[in-house]
């Protein structure tokens, strides 16, 4: 094909991706009449470009429509790529087509991304395929994507990530429809995620339903950082990236999805994490409005709307569908300040004005359910009785027999409540949590003792949030091990060089409130923040260890520092509680907050965060891997010396001492649980 008819193609490519999809056929019938060649090239190319998705502004398949045509790309069913035996494609886009394998090594499936030739023969786009692979496996978190391998075989190129069973937003809008607290919950996942990416540095730059995944099970993960770039440090004393700054796109490429693409993006200005705090806010309002904030019949009038207009009002465009509170509206708007300067500042805070939104949403629900639910009773069974037209005489006797049963049942609750208080003794009873057993621990014998540790494992977990995993008989041991340990001291003994557990539970008492009021504020399970101190400082206030390190939190003086406390100020609760809670936020913002991620983040008050994502990363590839302590303690032989010697006690010890300390009775100790002491 010669030059002028390729620059024909190219021409009425351009012109039919400037059109509403669905208007884009009619045009090639019309631009083409007459010329088969034209028709058959260009139609293919506009294909491409509708499956790419508008990855990016200038497409590849517009700049090298000529690399496309003719290529041959075989089909790949059952076909092997180094390990990894293709099952079926997934999709694609503008990074290449994506296949289910399995993967033969470690009998899983994944998702294998497969970088097309044409791609892999440019430098260019070798480097970008590279770093997204780079990029996101610089990260660790619950809601991000994990890469398991970047490799190749035969000449093809390929990441192999984690296959995720479930459905991307934008099929989730389709198919059914989203309720306020799923779109709530959805959008604090995002944004979780986000902070740990800004944090390491990493701006996504595409933020949209097509790269957002729910799974089965409601974990939501963020795909494709293959269009994230390193943001650069600022220089010394300036407060923004100067012009020409490394966030800088290359000349005449635009990265993004127009919908979704921010201002900065449009123009191609540098770009920070503020970008991502746009794109969240257009997915959220489309989550609810069903309806994009900023749309056109062009690429060219969606930019400009995003560019110069204003969004109409959520509360208008919602409708009746969601009650929009005039909290959540606010929030999104802060969202889409056109100016960078204008928006939230971070994910960290978008996150906490969600939550606040979901907590605004949890007590006006629990308010107006207490008001209207005793109205609702007593219209629900007037109704009844109205549509059965019960004859009057029959009304009363009817009312005496229902009184008559809710007095059976009050007084057989109230039965047995006395019943169990009766069996244990007036000091204990009124600490004993649902569900546990009176018997003393000593009393119990091995099989026993493993139950109840097992048991109250999981209960601990799921205080401490969502998703708790299951140990395994190692994992149980290892714990009881150390409730063993505090339950030999359940009795002052000079033979055992330390204070009985009683002393220091007992010490703890005038502390929980405060520090359940500070972790609350900074949505830290008070779990966390109550045991803490028992591992660290044995509610010794002003203790100080040999490391230096010194308070009920056993902060070292630069950490102390760090977080607004100073070193003369280190013995003050009143300070370093929220000090120490504000320590975890950050940390689980990093590590995650479900259940089986705040195991890590105990392990990184003990070790940082950074030496548990190094642990994790030499883990990635191991078998039935889970992001958890607990994986880490079962593959502890193969990590340093450090984590076998002294983290892989950590955690365990942490859930002893709260096991001891939500289960007083059974250990002898005459208090109630910590817990009840910060209701």
């Amino acid at each position: 094909m010669t030059p002028e008819q390729w620059q024909k193609v190219e021409a009425v490519l351009q012109e039919a991706i400037d059109r509403p999809p669905q208007d884009r056929a009619s045009f090639l019938d019309a631009a083409c009449a007459g010329d088969s060649q034209l028709f058959e090239e260009a139609t293919t190319l506009v294909n491409a470009y509708n499956e790419a998705g508008d990855f990016i502004e200038q497409p590849a398949i517009s700049r090298d429509a000529h690399v496309l045509i003719g290529s041959d790309i075989v089909d790949k069913i059952g076909h092997e790529i180094g390990p990894y035996t293709i099952v079926k494609r997934l999709g694609g886009g503008g990074m290449g087509e994506v296949y289910l394998a399995q993967d033969a090594r470690l009998d899983r499936l994944v998702a294998l991304k497969i970088l097309p030739a044409y791609f892999a023969s440019d430098d260019a786009r070798l480097r970008r395929f590279q770093r997204e692979a780079k990029a996101v496996s610089a990260l660790n978190h619950p809601n991000i994507l994990t890469i398991h391998e970047v490799g190749g075989a035969a000449g093809i190129r390929y990441i192999a990530t984690e296959f995720i069973d479930g459905a991307t937003i934008r099929q989730l809008l389709a198919n059914q429809e989203l309720s306020l607290e799923e779109i709530l919950d959805i959008a604090e996942q995002i944004c979780s995620a986000l902070v740990a990416a800004h944090i390491a540095g990493i701006v996504h730059r595409d933020i949209k339903p097509e790269n957002i995944m729910r799974r089965v099970d409601g974990l939501v993960k963020i795909l494709d950082f293959g269009i994230a770039k390193l943001m650069e440090p600022a220089m010394p004393d300036q407060e923004e990236a100067p012009p020409g700054n490394g966030t800088h796109t290359e000349a005449g490429l635009l990265l993004g999805t127009t919908g979704y693409m921010s201002p900065e993006q449009a123009r191609g200005l540098p770009v920070d994490e503020r970008t991502d705090i746009w794109s969240l806010g257009v997915v959220i309002y489309e989550m609810l409005a069903r309806r994009l904030p900023f749309s056109g019949a062009t690429r060219m009038d969606t930019m400009v709307a995003i560019l110069h207009r204003d969004p109409s009002p959520l509360s208008e465009v919602a409708g009746d569908r969601y009650k929009i509170s005039g909290q959540l509206e606010q929030t999104i708007d802060s969202c889409l300040r056109k100016e960078m300067t204008d928006r939230l500042g971070s994910a960290a805070e978008l996150l906490g004005e969600l939550k606040r939104v979901r907590e605004q949403l949890n007590n006006e629900s629990y308010l107006t359910d207490s008001a209207i639910k005793p109205g609702r009773q007593q219209t629900d069974v007037s109704s009844k009785l109205s549509a059965r037209s019960l004859p009057r005489r029959y009304s009363w006797p009817l009312l005496a027999l229902v009184l008559v049963l809710l007095a059976v049942i009050a007084g057989s609750i109230l039965y047995r409540r006395s019943e169990t208080t009766e069996t244990l003794s007036p000091a204990l009873s009124a600490g004993a949590p649902t569900g546990s057993t009176s018997k003393l621990y000593s009393q119990m014998n091995e099989a026993e003792q493993l139950d109840f540790v097992d048991q109250q494992e999981q209960r601990i977990s799921m205080m401490m949030g969502d998703r708790p995993v299951k140990l395994n008989a190692e994992a149980v041991r290892v714990i009881k091990s150390h409730v063993d340990q505090f339950a030999a001291r359940s009795q002052a003994s000079a033979a055992l060089g330390s204070e009985s557990v009683s002393s220091v539970y007992t010490r703890a008492r005038p502390y929980v409130p405060l520090i359940a009021r500070s972790f609350a504020a900074r949505k830290v399970p008070i779990i966390i923040g109550i045991y803490l101190p028992v591992i660290e400082s044995a509610y010794r206030n002003c203790y100080e260890s040999s490391i230096g390190a010194k308070g009920l939190f056993q902060f070292m003086p630069q950490t102390a520092d760090h977080y607004g406390v100073a070193r003369q100020d280190m013995c003050d609760v009143e300070k370093m509680t929220p000090a120490a809670a504000h320590y975890m936020a950050d940390s689980m913002a990093e590590l995650g907050e479900d259940s089986q991620s705040m195991t890590l983040v105990l392990l990184s008050y003990n070790r940082g965060a950074e030496s548990v994502r190094n642990n994790l990363r030499q883990l990635r590839d191991a078998e039935n891997y889970e992001r958890n302590f607990w994986t880490l303690f079962a593959h502890r032989n193969e990590l340093d010396d450090a984590f076998r010697n002294e983290g892989a006690h950590y955690v365990p010890s942490f859930f002893a001492a709260a096991i001891i300390g939500e289960n007083p009775q059974n250990f002898g100790l005459p208090l109630p649980p910590l817990s009840r002491l910060a209701e």
